[in-house]
């Protein structure tokens, strides 16, 4: 049974729950939606998308790291968790592949990057 601190709001389980459900759903249907094209891109604007689309792959799954660690689920599960969200970051790649997208290593690569990052600032939430 988790006990919060004196003095710290934490929604209840079912909350935190139903606002990870969300997040997955909303981050899976972005990795996996085809995405059309815009025509020719000028030099600096394939650089400018390509720099926004790294740091959302990053930044998103530092995110949903850090919504997991959140959950607080039993201890038992933590690496369960982890390694269904390294799973998920493998599988929205393949996926890309079939649906018109250019899934990459490149960005599975990233993504455990992204993971890694949640993981060392949220690892408070990790360990309790």
């Amino acid at each position: 049974m988790e006990q919060p601190r004196p003095g710290v709001f934490v929604p209840p389980r079912k909350i935190r729950w139903l606002v990870w459900l969300v997040y997955i759903a909303c981050w899976t249907t972005a990795l996996v939606m085809p995405v059309p094209s815009h025509g020719d891109w000028h030099v600096i604007n394939i650089d400018l998308k390509f720099l926004v689309a790294k740091t959302l792959h990053v930044s998103g799954y530092a995110l949903l790291v850090g919504l997991t660690g959140w959950l607080r689920v039993p201890q038992r599960y933590r690496w369960l968790m982890m390694y269904l969200l390294m799973g998920h970051a493998t599988l929205t790649e393949v996926i890309q592949d079939h649906v018109g997208r250019n899934g990459s290593l490149y960005d599975v690569a990233l993504d455990q990057v992204g993971i890694a990052l949640g993981l060392l600032l949220t690892w408070r939430w990790w360990r309790e």
